[in-house]
């Protein structure tokens, strides 16, 4: 106990000291490395020193060599994600020897070895399914192995989508980064890294949905998500930790050349689509690439490559209104919106324009096309200089040009570009077996740029409709480009100490972020009625300038230090602290001007170059956790812990200062306010400016989390985990309203500005408790098992992360109480898995493996699966944007209910009616008393598979053909109720037709053309072909 109680006090003293050097240099890191570590004793137990320890990576022969401390411990750190053959000696003693050791990303793994009194040699075959009992940290991890990455059926081969299947993923449809969310978090608050290295798209944490292959699935080794209470070594954001690991080369050459099709042919049609009595349209779909990998010298020089290119040409309907004929001969040429109506489209080869009831309008459907061209490679070199110094280099590029109809009036094509660029240089040195150094260079680019081809000559958007209420034009979209290019330039070093019982860790990085935006001149002009259109009356006008190039600038000095100390063989302790600064950006040409009527006074704006906020020196992030084994018991651990986690946040709510270099002017009028071209004096010089406001003083976001787990190793290699875990979200940003109207007077408190200015602060909060139980049975014997389970509720007053969408403004500014309620991405049930099974016939099996036209036919064949399924969201029943409330705010309002009416219809939930109309009526008072998120939208549900048949071509060499069926059952992914009740005075209770029904799919979830894909979760059935050749 003695000994217990000076290690203890020793732990603190070397924490402290290493703590206060992090906090003089600070800095942060990532895990994309393995260690191995365990105790060696003999036949009665008793701990064995100076015993010699080789482990050799069986694909490169990296040799790592190390010996038992006094207590019989061994520890080998920074090892590469790999299998390894790992020998014990001990002078009088039997060699023994562990072949394929599997060593996964982030985790410290356990080997002990007992050694026998004899001459001789012993060699035992590791058990994959004791790579899963984690006996070091308390974080709740998922791991993707390579096996799932190769086989199991991705619609769109996007890497991304392997994460829905991890602990607490919930994917809301789409299957990409900006689709699944992780333990009641927002997407913002997901970080990713590649080999360490920074690799979101900067403005957000997730990359753009058309950048599906900014990572080939060819390049991953495999990756670990930590979904809560990451260690120390971990940050940046207060949600799940992604660490993607890449492929190296190896002594012998390795590849693969491959093609995936698609075709319409063997596809469901989209349920919408047959509703409206339209067939289904054409798609040409390819992927298709390779890698091949080898030495470049022996054992000391290797390379690896893979690219992928995916080429997608897909038709789909879009429909729209548009003036009719008799409409536009009644406007004149000299009328400033002559050119306007007649910008948009009429019926040809491809558009067919049909009446309605109104003689103004028309429907014009087009058979209209999405374009998506993507390239993507990634080049790997590894150098083993020595066993004690490595380093590789790897250089990721893609580029996707994604071109498509921006909106319901066909002829407004836009055109958008990803183009992620990461790379990264490290350098690891081993001093001794106790003492590592990690070195590394990371740079990430992310260039998301949006251009309007089609051009009207107008920099308004037009909408008709001041009263949401009857027919209007379909949005006629504007000359609108905008150009988001970002920089993060890495350093990033780590310190790993081995110390009798302890590791500790220390590390730090510095990144520089840079942010250049530009966007076009862009407006929107409303009208009342289709006669004030053609009468130029305008009702209500925004305008905001061309923005010049902003460039934007920034830097995170993150430090952490983290000991995980082995108190007995069967407990240990994982104790650690970060601390970061994320300083504020800066504009790097003092263009600038924030505005804030807290800290600049009732002028708001604060002045060019002006500072963008007060800068936040206290994120201190303790890390604490646990894991214990009962003794005599090593096939069962219990673990748990807490930590405190401090993000940034989107840095796109950030640039809002340099978005107010050019002001953006609005006016509501009556009849005598009239749009010209170009936009006059009048307009511009009498309308109020409406800025982009912030919280200049406004603190960093951070979340607590906890967990509580019982983790066991069951028979045939399963292993089974129970998690109960929680989250409580503080400073979260979120979205209100200021200068508000005064409802006595009429007049808002600052006149010269515009009433309700959108405003950005860190007012939000949220809470997040859990049920997480999962099995999972790694790759073996031709078997791949996980499943996952989760029984949780998020609740929030209208944020649960740190931007990108994950945020509402409240209906009554000053009671953010009055918004608490469950989240918007609230599931309460969440379930997912995938399977890999080799059948066991054939070449290599235990059946039918002697040849012949029996193993020729029925033999090497797998089968695989995947499968989602949850329950529905929340549904947030608001009023228009045209209510206002009485003190101007009309951003979520809400209805009252009709006592004694149900939410539920009268013949119960349909696809055509899902919520009530009936239940609804306009507010008596100011607000609405119809809480948020009051009813449940429909749950989904799909299972994928795949066939896959496998010919041999001599040793070396086999050829593959996968076919894939996803939602083989083509079960409906209904997305979103139709939520926006149309209220009158005339007709004050009873929202209008339409409301309530259930219009598309979780992957086509909004009216808007932008997120059609045919690619990810929620389509109908769709198939898939594929051949692979591999050698």
């Amino acid at each position: 106990m003695e000994k217990l109680r000076s290690s203890l006090s020793q732990s603190v003293v070397i924490l402290s000291t290493i703590f206060l050097f992090a906090c003089a240099i600070p800095g942060s890191a990532q895990v994309d490395r393995s260690a191995l570590s365990g105790t060696v004793t003999d036949p009665s137990g008793r701990l064995l020193r100076q015993t010699h320890i080789t482990a050799v990576e069986n694909s490169t022969e990296l040799r790592r060599e190390v010996t038992t401390d006094t207590d019989g411990r061994y520890d080998i750190p920074e090892l590469p994600v790999g299998r390894y053959t790992v020998t014990f000696d001990h002078p009088g003693f039997a060699s023994l020897t562990f072949t394929d050791v599997e060593q996964v990303v982030g985790r410290t793994r356990t080997l002990d070895a007992a050694l026998v009194i004899s001459g001789g040699q012993q060699t035992v075959q590791v058990a994959s399914s004791s790579e899963l009992i984690d006996s070091n940290t308390a974080a709740v991890t998922g791991l993707i192995e390579r096996k799932q990455a190769d086989e199991l059926p991705l619609n769109g081969r996007n890497w991304a989508a392997l994460t829905a299947y991890v602990p607490g993923a919930i994917d809301t449809g789409g299957s990409n980064q900006r689709s699944i969310r992780f333990a009641g978090r927002g997407l913002d608050d997901s970080n990713f890294s590649f080999d360490g290295i920074d690799e979101t798209s900067i403005i957000n944490q997730t990359q753009r949905p058309w950048a599906r292959l900014s990572i080939p699935l060819d390049a991953i080794q495999e990756f670990r998500v930590d979904t809560l209470l990451a260690t120390a070594e971990e940050g940046a954001t207060g949600g799940a930790q992604l660490a993607v690991t890449s492929l190296s080369g190896t002594n012998r050459f390795h590849g693969r050349l491959f093609e995936y099709l698609r075709n319409d042919y063997f596809d469901a049609p989209e349920p919408t689509w047959a509703s409206n009595g339209e067939t289904q349209q054409p798609l040409r779909l390819n992927q298709f690439g390779g890698s091949v990998g080898g030495p470049i010298r022996k054992d000391k020089t290797f390379f690896y490559i893979a690219s992928e290119a995916y080429r997608q040409n897909w038709g789909y309907p879009v429909s729209g209104d548009v003036p009719s004929a008799a409409l536009r001969a009644t406007v004149l040429p000299s009328s400033p919106v002559y050119n306007l109506i007649n910008a948009y489209p009429t019926a040809g080869p491809k558009a067919i324009q049909t009446p309605t009831s109104d003689p103004n309008i028309d429907i014009l459907t087009c058979a209209c096309t999405q374009v998506v061209n993507e390239n993507s490679a990634m080049l790997r070199l590894d150098q083993h200089f020595s066993d004690r110094t490595t380093g590789f280099m790897r250089f990721n590029y893609d580029r996707s040009v994604d071109t498509q109809p921006a909106s319901t009036v066909a002829t407004n094509v836009e055109q958008r570009v990803a183009a992620p660029v990461n790379g990264v240089l490290e350098l690891l040195h081993i001093f001794s077996p106790s003492l590592a150094n990690e070195a590394k260079f990371g740079f990430n680019r992310s260039t998301d740029n949006t251009y309007f081809l089609s051009q009207t000559g107008s920099p308004y958007q037009i909408a008709i409709s001041a009263a949401d209420v009857g027919p209007g034009f379909g949005s006629l979209n504007y000359d609108y480009t905008t150009i988001y290019v970002g920089n993060t330039f890495s350093g990033i070093d780590n310190l790993t100490w081995l110390h009798g019982r302890q590791t500790i860790k220390a590390g730090v990085e510095v990144r520089h972020i840079q942010l250049n935006q530009h966007y076009g001149e862009h407006g929107t002009a409303t009208f009342s009625t289709v006669e004030a259109l053609a009468a130029n009356q305008v009702h209500k006008a925004t305008l905001t300038g061309s923005l010049p190039v902003n460039d934007l600038r920034k830097n995170w000095i993150v430090g952490y230090v983290q000991d995980e100390f082995k108190v007995r063989p069967n407990f240990s302790l994982n104790l650690g602290a970060r601390y970061t600064v994320f300083q504020i950006f800066n504009e790097a040409n003092g263009k600038a001007n924030p505005f804030d009527f807290d800290t600049c006074g009732p002028q708001g704006f604060c002045g060019l170059g002006a500072s963008f906020g007060h800068q936040n020196y206290g994120d201190i992030d303790p890390r604490m956790g646990f894991v214990w084994s009962p003794p005599q018991d090593n096939r069962t651990v219990v673990r748990g812990g807490f930590g405190m986690y401090h993000e940034d946040g989107q840095l796109d709510d950030q640039n809002l200062p340099a978005k107010n270099e050019i002001p953006s002017y609005s006016v509501t009028s009556g009849s005598s306010l009239q749009v010209t071209y170009p936009v006059d004096p009048y307009f511009t010089g009498t309308g109020t400016i409406s800025p982009n406001a912030e919280q200049r003083n406004r603190k960093d976001t951070y979340t607590e989390q906890w967990d509580l787990s019982v983790q066991r190793e069951l028979p045939a290699n399963f292993v089974s985990t129970f998690s109960y875990v929680g989250s409580h979200g503080v400073h979260l940003l979120e979205t209100n309203v200021v200068n508000l109207i005064d409802p006595a007077t009429g007049i808002a408190q600052y006149p010269a500005f515009a009433p309700a200015i959108g405003w950005r602060g860190s007012i939000g909060a949220s809470s997040y408790n859990g049920l997480l139980v999962s099995v999972r049975r790694p790759f073996s014997s031709g078997l791949l098992v996980t499943a996952n389970y989760a029984y949780t509720h998020e609740i929030d007053n209208g944020s649960n992360g740190s931007g990108d969408g994950d945020e509402i403004s409240p209906q009554n500014a000053n009671c953010l109480a009055c918004e608490w309620a469950s989240g918007a991405w609230d599931a309460r049930h969440v379930v997912n898995g995938n399977a890999v099974y080799e059948l066991p016939f054939g070449r290599g099996k235990q059946m039918l493996n002697q040849g012949g036209v029996a193993t020729a036919v029925a033999g090497n064949w797998q089968l695989t699966t995947a499968a989602l399924a949850r329950t529905g969201f929340p549904v947030n029943v608001l009023l228009p944007g045209s209510y206002v409330a009485a003190d101007g705010n009309s951003s979520t309002q809400r209805p009252d209910l009709v006592p004694g009416v149900s939410l539920t219809p009268p013949g119960g939930r349909t696809r055509a009616l899902w919520v009530n109309p009936a239940a609804f009526t306009l507010p008596a008072g100011e607000f609405g008393d119809a809480p948020r998120n009051l009813v449940r939208g429909p749950g989904t549900w799909q299972i994928d598979m795949g066939a896959a048949k496998t010919i041999a071509f001599g040793e070396r060499a086999q050829l593959e053909f996968r076919s894939e069926f996803y939602n083989i059952f083509n079960h409906p992914q209904l997305g979103q109720p139709q939520a926006t009740c149309v209220l009158s005075t005339s007709a004050p209770t009873g929202c209008s037709s339409g409301f309530g029904s259930v219009i598309n799919t979780v992957n086509l979830n909004t009216a808007i053309v932008n997120p059609i894909t045919p690619v990810g979760s929620g389509t109908p059935r769709e198939m898939q072909f594929a051949l692979r050749l591999e050698f």
